[in-house]
């Protein structure tokens, strides 16, 4: 299938409860590392720590729009530590229904443009499942190099998957 090319928006011009959905279903999919409501307890908790970690300097948060909802999310999160702020971390996501269509490379490029132009980023880290292809192939092709495999690193269930840590030097 041809890729998408989709309007990017920031994540905080659409409804919340548009957003939440997606990483609902982003979630839902099992193939991140954490649950959803390990981190999110409810709607409200959400919208709090979104507009928390977006408030951080050199902070990105878009979202790929398709038929006038978010269909696919980037955030790029600075760390807070002193001598970490200029590293962040990654975390993206598409709605399983736009899959396989171009959004997520079309979300990272515009993420990593904007960390370069930014001023503040010259780092960016992130974790994936080293089962999860398309998205290790899609990181490799933005310039990302493994660091490490975390062998049984993640447990869903009964089942353990092997991480693999990321990391990209923002130009």
């Amino acid at each position: 299938m041809p890729a998408m090319i989709p309007s990017i928006r920031y994540l905080d011009e659409f409804r919340t409860e548009d957003v939440f959905a997606l990483f609902t279903d982003v979630y839902a999919s099992g193939l991140m590392s954490a649950d959803l409501g390990d981190q999110y307890a409810c709607l409200d908790d959400f919208r709090e720590k979104m507009q928390e970690v977006t408030a951080r300097p050199g902070a990105i948060a878009l979202a790929a729009e398709v038929d006038g909802k978010p269909a696919g999310y980037v955030t790029v999160i600075p760390r807070t530590a002193a001598r970490l702020r200029h590293t962040a971390d990654l975390n993206m996501g598409i709605a399983s229904e736009h899959r396989g269509k171009g959004l997520g490379k079309a979300l990272l490029d515009e993420a990593l443009r904007r960390a370069a132009g930014g001023g503040v980023l010259e780092i960016v880290y992130l974790m994936v499942r080293a089962d999860n292809l398309p998205a290790v192939r899609l990181y490799e092709s933005a310039g990302f190099e493994r660091l490490a495999v975390l062998e049984r690193d993640i447990k869903a269930g009964a089942d353990y998957f092997d991480g693999v840590l990321m990391r990209r030097f923002i130009p």
